[in-house]
This record gives C-alpha cells, sequence and structure tokens, in this order.
C-alpha cells in the first residue's frame, strides 16, 4: 500500500495494508509510514538522552546549541547568533552572558566597529565541548555494547546511509 507524504508528516494514523500484518509495506515511493515513524522517534529519543551527556557542568539546550554554534562557525556577533539559533536578541545576549561568566566563550571588539563584538569559544569552553563529546561517546558505546552483535552490525550498516540522511537539505 502507498501512503501519501502528508498523511506520513500529519503524524494522524494511517490505515494498515490488510495483508501485510498491520504493517505497511515499502513502495517505490518510499519507506513505509510505520518505519519512518519507528525511525523518527529512536532518533529524537536517542538525540535527547544524548543531550543530557555533558562534562559536568549542566548546560541549557539552548547553551549547547550556541557552543556548538560558536564551534563550527567560528567568531560571530550576537546578532548573528540569534538569527541563526532563532532566538530573540535579548535572549541570546543572556544566554551569552551565562556561557562568558562560567569562561566558556569571550568577546572581542569588532577591529572595524568598536559598537560590535564577535563570541568565540575559549580553550575552556573547547575543552568543555570535548570532554562532553567524550562522555557522549563513551555512553553510546555502553549503549551498543547491551545490542546483540547482530543490532549491532545493523547499525554500524546503517550509520553511512543516517549520515547521508542528516546532511541532506
Amino acid at each position: 500500500m502507498v501512503v501519501a507524504a502528508a498523511e506520513v508528516e500529519s503524524g494522524l494514523p494511517v490505515p494498515a495494508d490488510q495483508g501485510t500484518g498491520g504493517r505497511q509495506e515499502a513502495s517505490a515511493q518510499g519507506p513505509a509510514a510505520e518505519d519512518v515513524a519507528a525511525l523518527r522517534g529512536a532518533v529524537l529519543i536517542l538525540a535527547r538522552r544524548l543531550r543530557h551527556q555533558q562534562a559536568g557542568d549542566e548546560l541549557s539546550p539552548s547553551e549547547a546549541a550556541v557552543m556548538g554554534r560558536v564551534g563550527r562557525s567560528g567568531p560571530m556577533t550576537p546578532g548573528q547568533l540569534a538569527k541563526s539559533e532563532h532566538v530573540q536578541p535579548p535572549s541570546m545576549t543572556r544566554i551569552i552572558e551565562r556561557l562568558a561568566a562560567r569562561g566558556f566563550l569571550r568577546r572581542d571588539p569588532d577591529p572595524t566597529d568598536r559598537r560590535q563584538v564577535f563570541v568565540s569559544r575559549t580553550p575552556a569552553g573547547d575543552d568543555f565541548v570535548e570532554r562532553s563529546r567524550a562522555v557522549r561517546t563513551a555512553w553510546l558505546a555502553r549503549q551498543l555494547e547491551q545490542l546483540s552483535e547482530a543490532d549491532q552490525q545493523a547499525i554500524a550498516d546503517a550509520t553511512a546511509a543516517l549520515t547521508r540522511l542528516a546532511e541532506s537539505p
């Protein structure tokens, strides 16, 4: 049975194909709705659990996102950060202040416009991010060790496709 994409995205129940024991068959047009929903749920839960694995000082999800954004993009103005993280400038200012107070971010004046500042990670911020990555990697490795060898291999085999999915526009 072919399921319309709008039905899958709506989150509304989609009738099961009677000939498949309630599971809709994948078609040439894409995977079965149940498979898409199960993957979405598993990815969301796993991402949430991974986000909670940090190296000590607990960061809010917004603070962690800013630390990641500045690390990936390099120095940014508070306005650029607010826009990229889809928050209002006053909220971003508070996030930057909290991270700067912890020594994770610093503000440097713009050499061409002294009214503006650039926000960048400090060595302590870089260290925190690296330690948190190590904590998350170790946590995920422990979780994988609890699975059967077949499940571990299935996840290893799916990693390249999941990476392509994550990087797609």
